[in-house]
């Protein structure tokens, strides 16, 4: 494990900020402790010292962690196709982004829609990060301008939205209450100030929180010592987007398994993952607002609400299957042509990366849901993965 004095002090003032108001939250609990979902949220939400409020946060090389859009256009390139396909057959003129980083999937897809004659009437972005969304309006003004009028941000999600929601790693950030098997039963992950520092303490946990975290290990008969998670975020989130879309797809694209894998035995130490300058720490409590927290999803969970609330399963699969589906290969053979030798080698390693199951090919999943919409996706033709679910 990574001790706090490992980190560089960078910014320290915004985590120790940070921290004193946990400190003063934690004092107006029963056990002068909270929740890690609780601390989770205010780590990376904190309206003035969150993670992903900060006005230097940034993704990709200068950043603390890097995601498909970030490695190569070549993502956004496969997407578009897929959009295109959505929108050609459901006469869909608006898309929707959920968090949109630093807005370079947005400018890629604009891009690539634009030479596909398929530009979306809307581009929205719900992004509730006023330093992305900053940063977003700067990246999409330089590189679209002549568009730029159909870029709206949104602070709420939309109503009786019509058309195609693509959220690229959203769900995995959504906070997390964590578990260990104990000889009695389930004990919940709690955050505590001890000695100078935030420390993990097992408490009871709350009747709730008890019933669905017994529900899992007698169903999946899970170990003694066994540490998961469960998002209790992720249901009021879907479910909130399925009230908000009249006619489309949503595609998500994110770490994650069916629910099977996702709590498999041999996976004893959960999934959650902390980063800071693209090293992975095994402790999310140091430096709180300066490191990113994630945790990966239970897409089983996410297709059980979605059907709850309206919407159908058009489709799972890995993302190399996805990408490959939609065009990948071709794409590179094109790109191929006009590249030095340098650039050909600079391509290849972010095709491996995309694509390697020891990479992002099989780590990141793609999941389709539709209302009103029952169309073969052309994104999941080569590899169907529901029965992981």
């Amino acid at each position: 494990m990574t001790a706090i004095d490992d980190l560089p002090p960078q910014n320290a003032h915004r985590s120790l900020a940070l921290s004193n108001y946990i400190r003063k939250e934690m004092l107006l609990e029963k056990n002068q402790a909270m929740s890690f979902a609780d601390f989770m949220e205010l780590a990376l939400y904190h309206p003035e010292w969150g993670y992903y409020n900060a006005e230097n946060s940034d993704l990709g090389k200068h950043g603390d962690f890097t995601t498909s859009p970030e490695i190569s256009p070549l993502f956004a390139k496969c997407l578009a196709r897929q959009i295109q396909q959505i929108s050609s057959a459901c006469s869909f003129p608006s898309l929707l982004e959920l968090g949109a980083g630093t807005g370079r999937l947005a400018s890629d897809l604009l891009t690539e829609l634009n030479s596909l004659r398929c530009l979306p009437s809307l581009y929205f972005i719900y992004e509730i990060s006023p330093a992305l969304r900053k940063k977003q309006q700067a990246l999409l003004q330089s590189t679209h301008p002549r568009i730029y009028s159909r870029i709206i941000w949104l602070d709420t999600l939309p109503e009786n939205f019509r058309g195609t929601i693509i959220a690229n790693e959203v769900l995995d950030a959504l906070p997390v209450h964590c578990f260990r098997m104990d000889e009695n039963g389930p004990s919940e992950k709690y955050v505590a100030w001890e000695n100078n520092q935030f420390i993990f303490k097992y408490l009871a946990a709350g009747k709730d929180l008890q019933k669905e975290a017994l529900r899992i290990p007698e169903a999946y008969a899970l170990p003694e010592g066994y540490e998961f998670e469960i998002n209790f975020h992720l249901p009021p989130f879907i479910a909130a987007l399925a009230a908000s879309l009249n006619q489309g797809v949503i595609l998500f694209s994110d770490y994650g398994y069916g629910e099977r894998e996702y709590y498999h035995p041999e996976r004893r130490s959960g999934s959650l993952s902390c980063f800071y300058q693209h090293k992975q720490y095994a402790n999310p409590l140091i430096w709180p607002g300066l490191m990113d927290i994630t945790a990966h999803v239970n897409f089983t969970r996410v297709i059980e609400t979605a059907a709850d609330h309206g919407l159908s399963l058009l489709g799972f699969t890995s993302q190399a299957a996805f990408l490959l589906s939609c065009g990948l290969t071709e794409f590179v053979l094109q790109e191929e042509k006009n590249l030095s030798e340098t650039e050909k080698f600079a391509l290849h390693h972010a095709v491996k990366i995309l694509t390697l199951p020891t990479e992002m090919g099989d780590r990141i999943k793609f999941m389709a849901l539709g209302k009103g919409v029952e169309l073969p996706l052309i994104g999941f033709r080569m590899q169907d993965r529901r029965r992981d679910l």
